[in-house]
């Protein structure tokens, strides 16, 4: 295993062994990466993008999880062989859905997503929370159901449907024409 992740990364087998001795070495560094690499595309799109939104934000993942679909698709073996992964994936969770609530509230503010009578924080929660569970097992349901064309795009439309209903006309507009510019 170790001489083909040393061929793909093109470093030699000693240099490899070297800065990977044990298996918890490498899965806690391809861990670290891929948490760095995914606050990078997160900031940056963030602060380069004002109009920035729920499904900006499960495109950006989405993406990054197509990249890195060998760890989460293998979630639950990584943690079980390396339970300090479950607290530090936990925070990686919950701070993935805070910032999807956060981007709600901030398009509530603008009028695209509605807020009123029966419209809750707990809502908000509830939303954040699927939106992320979409994404997250969005590749594991789509092996499982062999349904593997346009699995982004179809991510994206899935997570679209979810906020549907707390959208305002505006919002629908705003969302539709998102849709719309990934196809």
């Amino acid at each position: 295993m170790n001489h083909e992740i040393a061929k793909y990364s093109g470093i030699s087998l000693s240099n490899f062994n070297y800065h990977f001795p044990t298996k918890r070495k490498l899965v806690l560094s391809i861990f670290c990466y891929m948490k760095v690499n995914l606050s990078g595309r997160i900031n940056q799109n963030i602060n380069l993008k004002r109009e920035s939104s729920p499904l900006n934000l499960v495109k950006i993942y989405i993406e990054f999880e197509n990249e890195f679909k060998f760890f989460y698709l293998d979630t639950y073996n990584v943690i079980s062989h390396y339970d300090f992964f479950g607290k530090e994936l936990l925070i990686q969770v919950d701070e993935a859905i805070l910032l999807i609530k956060n981007l709600i509230y901030v398009d509530v503010g603008k009028g695209y997503i509605k807020h009123g009578p029966g419209i809750t924080e707990r809502t908000y929660d509830d939303l954040s929370n699927q939106i992320w569970l979409n994404c997250h097992f969005w590749f594991a349901q789509s092996y499982i159901r062999n349904k593997n064309d346009n699995i982004l795009i179809k991510c994206i439309i899935a997570c679209f449907n979810l906020l549907k209903p707390y959208l305002t006309e505006e919002g629908h507009i705003k969302y539709m024409s998102f849709v719309n510019g990934l196809k």
